[in-house]
């Protein structure tokens, strides 16, 4: 199929709050100092645009797992999400637990493609429109 996602291919993440209006996955600062302890880049946040700055809302989609190995993404692939800011913006990672209300881990991306017990595994699933 010609609309079919290939790992490899640069993506944007549109978060689905309010209809859509969530806004796109993007890079945004420097990680903490404690994130940076463990490899981390930069913070992780939603912005308005596709890309807040040249390369900050792109995320290449890197393959764990799927059957069959055709390099197409499916719906419960396991996934690495690397930032292309600099071409060099790091992987999607959770870090250190969030102290927003209700939020469960704080993002940014990682040096590291998975410095520590998953945390930058993602699983694919299918949003509801």
């Amino acid at each position: 199929m010609a609309n079919e996602l290939k790992y490899g291919e640069q993506i944007h993440l549109q978060n689905g709050y309010n209809g859509w209006q969530g806004g796109y996955l993007d890079t945004n600062g420097h990680a903490s100092d404690s994130q940076k302890a463990a490899g981390a880049k930069y913070d992780v946040s939603t912005s308005q645009g596709r890309d807040r700055a040249a390369g900050t809302g792109r995320w290449r989609i890197f393959a764990r797992t799927s059957d069959p190995a055709d390099g197409t993404v499916r719906a419960g692939d396991v996934v690495h999400l690397w930032n292309t800011y600099g071409d060099n913006g790091g992987f999607l990672e959770t870090n250190h637990t969030s102290s927003a209300s209700g939020a469960k881990y704080d993002l940014c991306t990682n040096a590291y493609y998975n410095r520590s017990s998953d945390v930058a595994d993602w699983k694919i699933h299918r949003a509801q429109a």
